[in-house]
């Protein structure tokens, strides 16, 4: 059987069943869908995470379906720092709109947006969406003809199609007809500025005056009449102030003389109005994007092959769902898709109308649970002009009501085991936990048997049963469908290190369609061809090294047959050296800033001398590679680092298989003239728990160092460069069993109730004669200790 390279599978994580399988014609490529991911997030609101391939073609699919229905949700708009100009990431529109009983819990970004440029007063209008916008009854952009537009009216009903707004202007001079909002006044039209533009209107060749609002009223509603007084004194000269409260009213052609007749005092109303599609209705939220992908069920083929990072806006044919979706691109994970693309997976999602909104870098869908789902292809969430989100306006509440599993479906070998993680929601959906502690499994005798109320074995002869998970007086069940795979069963490392101290469950798994899962190694039958090297639990699969040496430890069921090389390397100190004895001539050695360089090996360490000189990046580097003995918790350097400016440390490791990594461990609180230690914990970089992780290797000792004084010399003992074993007792510690300081008759009893499985401390604190084994010769060296003392 061939060794299996892939990243080990966590114990809980599950293939998923049939029901996660499918296909989708995409804009003419039929493509395979595994759904890796589908879970309730909020009221009435899933999200779900798709794998498409077909041949070479990969796409990573992303959507969240919202139920209008349900009482507690609404859909918002946000813009980025409720401006019309500027931008925020998915993320921060989210938490920063976010308070109690209007919790913005998942959203995508919106509309593409100006990446350029200033106003006359030099304001930069970088993030101003490109149509029109209006997030919660505020308008931020109102312009007609441009792009099309995907709403939610006051109703919470959505549309798309093409938003004209208009309206009138109503003073003892007639009526002026309404143009747009924060956008460039159309000709012989009265344009309106509100407080989200910028300082000025950024006008020329327009008359123009600042009104506020009279009777009561703070805004203006569409449909409905609002009540308007002049402040100020029309003025020709353009880029008028626009007020923190109130409007400017801007007149250009014909409506110029309109404005310029208004004095300070003059009583105007008005009444704004929109259409969709020239149906009359009252806006709440508008996104604006372009073009429509899908129209009345049926993919919109515009003639783009275009292929990027997408976001997609859309409902369902009742209009009592929305669906936001974003597909990745420009990775090897995922390509991207065409807008012809988009509309194909829109419908597989079950929209029946959507429209395209911006892409590339900016495609993100964010929840607040589980945080940014997809790849940004900038590698990181962009700002944007705005963004639209699902809204719980129910009470907060912390309480968890319900709980279900992680895993939305799960089929599993026979043998498997199955640790699942459970999502919490409060009365109202709302996800509040997404680990809850303190479930309870239980499953019909027949399926399997349940190890310490977290884990499911599936060791019986049921091929289907369900799995019941308890939390207090909540219930939650999930169908397991148990597959006999033994041809699939295999072991996850071919070889492994360790040591006389730690005890090893050995790592099996099996392949359900293109899933792995973790196999309960008690399944298998062992053996080890050198028990005095490695012993195995023939029911277990646990296996303990016992002394230097190598032994194969072969797994049996049925007719699968597996073979695991361990080699045993027992650590002899607490610190052991690296390079014992070092021979300088092996090392290579660098410098930046620094001159006149003479190293000379000093046991397993060197003496460093050098002069200061300017240099950029200044840095020693000691080079050579390593392979580290047994299984260090800790690479440790010791030295003094005299007077010389060092920065910070840089390691450069390599767990087994894996490629170099480098590991900087900070040093601002170096003394100078004093002698320290300095870990690097393998546990801080790496999975120390892994076998299959060792043998580590050690590639490159960097020394970043801040500016040194020119010509003055410089000298740093390198004392050791050393592998450190916790498992093995310090020197001088030896007996003190309960760790109470002191060596007596206290630790005897302690020992002894090791031995006899009444009291807990570590084998390496027992292990008192250093043969690896804790038994009766071990109270007998620990008494001969105690009477020599």
């Amino acid at each position: 059987m061939k060794r299996i390279f892939t990243a080990l599978m966590l114990v809980g994580a599950v293939a998923l069943g049939a029901n996660a399988k499918g296909s989708c014609d995409v804009a003419g490529t039929v493509y395979s869908v595994d759904t890796t991911f589908h879970a309730y997030i909020g009221p009435g609101t899933t999200q779900t995470s798709m794998l498409l391939q077909s041949g070479n073609k990969h796409l990573r699919v992303f959507y969240t379906t919202v139920d209008l229905t349900n009482p507690y949700v609404k859909i918002r708009a946000v813009s980025g720092t409720d401006m019309m100009a500027g931008g925020e990431t998915v993320s921060q529109m989210c938490e920063r709109k976010t308070e109690p009983g209007q919790r913005y819990y998942v959203g995508v970004n919106g509309d593409f947006w100006l990446t350029s440029g200033t106003t006359g007063r030099g304001q930069s209008v970088v993030g101003t969406p490109i149509g029109t916008s209006m997030a919660k009854g505020v308008v931020y952009k109102g312009v007609n003809g441009v792009e099309i537009q995907y709403t939610i009216d006051a109703n919470q009903v959505p549309t798309i199609g093409y938003v004209s707004f208009g309206g009138t202007i109503v003073g003892a001079n007639g009526t002026v007809n309404i143009g747009g909002v924060n956008t460039d006044t159309p000709n012989n039209t009265v344009g309106i500025y509100n407080p989200t533009y910028f300082k000025g209107t950024n006008q020329s060749n327009v008359t123009e005056v600042q009104v506020r609002y009279v009777d009561g009223d703070d805004s203006f509603a569409f449909g409905k009449p609002c009540k308007l007084e002049v402040v100020n004194t029309p003025s020709a000269a353009g880029d008028m102030d626009v007020p923190a409260q109130g409007l400017t009213l801007s007149g250009r052609g014909s409506t110029a003389a309109y404005i310029a007749a208004l004095k300070p005092g003059d009583q105007l109303t008005l009444t704004l109005n929109a259409t969709i599609n020239g149906a009359d209705f009252t806006p709440s939220e508008i996104i604006s994007g372009n073009p429509s992908v899908l129209v009345g069920g049926n993919v919109v083929y515009n003639g783009d092959t275009s292929v990027h990072p997408r976001t997609v806006l859309g409902y369902s044919q009742d209009g009592k769902k929305v669906i936001f979706l974003v597909v990745d691109g420009r990775s090897p994970l995922s390509d991207g898709a065409t807008t012809p693309a988009l509309g194909s997976l829109m419908k597989y999602a079950g929209a029946w109308d959507a429209i395209n909104v911006d892409g590339g870098g900016s495609t993100c869908l964010y929840s607040s649970a589980l945080g940014v789902r997809n790849k940004p292809s900038d590698g990181y969430e962009r700002a944007d002009c705005n963004g639209i989100f699902a809204v719980s306006e129910a009470p907060d509440d912390s309480v968890i009501a319900s709980i279900r599993y992680m895993d939305f479906s799960l089929q599993m070998p026979k043998y498997g085991m199955y640790t699942p993680k459970f999502y919490g929601y409060n009365q109202y959906g709302m996800l509040i936990d997404t680990d809850v502690k303190g479930v309870k499994l239980s499953c019909p005798e027949g399926l399997g048997h349940v190890i310490g109320d977290t884990t499911f074995f599936a060791d019986g002869t049921m091929v289907e049963g369900v799995l019941t998970a308890t939390y207090g007086d909540v219930t939650t069940t999930i169908t397991a469908q148990v597959q006999n795979t033994a041809d699939e069963i295999a072991l996850v490392n071919k070889a492994i290190i360790t040591d006389t101290y730690r005890e090893y469950a050995i790592d099996v798994e099996s392949t359900v369609g293109e899933k792995k899962m973790p196999i309960n190694p008690a399944a298998l039958t062992w053996v080890s061809t050198d028990e005095s090297v490695v012993t195995v639990g023939a029911n277990t699969g646990i296996l303990k090294g016992l002394k230097d040496g190598e032994a194969l430890v072969i797994g049996t069921l049925g007719e699968v047959r597996d073979t695991l090389t361990v080699t045993v390397e027992r650590p002899t100190a607490h610190v052991m050296p690296i390079d014992p004895n070092l021979d300088i001539a092996t090392w290579k050695l660098s410098q930046t800033g620094g001159k006149n360089v003479k190293a000379t090996a000093v046991g397993s360490g060197i003496d460093y001398e050098y002069t200061g000189a300017a240099g950029r990046a200044p840095k020693i580097v000691l080079t050579k590679s390593f392979r580290l003995w047994s299984l260090p918790d800790a690479i440790r350097i010791t030295l003094n680092p005299g007077e010389a400016p060092i920065k910070n440390l840089v390691l450069g490791v390599r767990a087994n298989g894996e490629n170099m990594t480098y590991q900087t461990i900070e040093l601002a609180g170096l003394q100078p003239n004093k002698e320290v230690d300095i870990d690097l914990p393998t546990a801080s970089w790496t999975d120390a728990d892994n076998m299959g992780n060792y043998p580590i290797t050690l590639n490159s000792i960097q020394f970043n160092m801040n500016t040194s004084k020119t010509g003055q010399q410089y000298h740093i003992v390198f004392k050791n460069f050393g592998t450190v074993y916790n498992a093995v007792k310090e020197a001088g510690a030896t007996g003190d069993i309960n760790g109470d300081g002191a060596i007596n008759s206290s630790d005897v009893t302690a020992l002894i109730n090791k031995i006899l499985g009444l009291a807990e401390y570590t084998d390496a604190a027992c292990d008192i004669n250093g043969d690896g084994v804790v038994n009766v010769s071990d109270v007998t060296a620990l008494i001969d200790i105690i009477l020599k003392s």
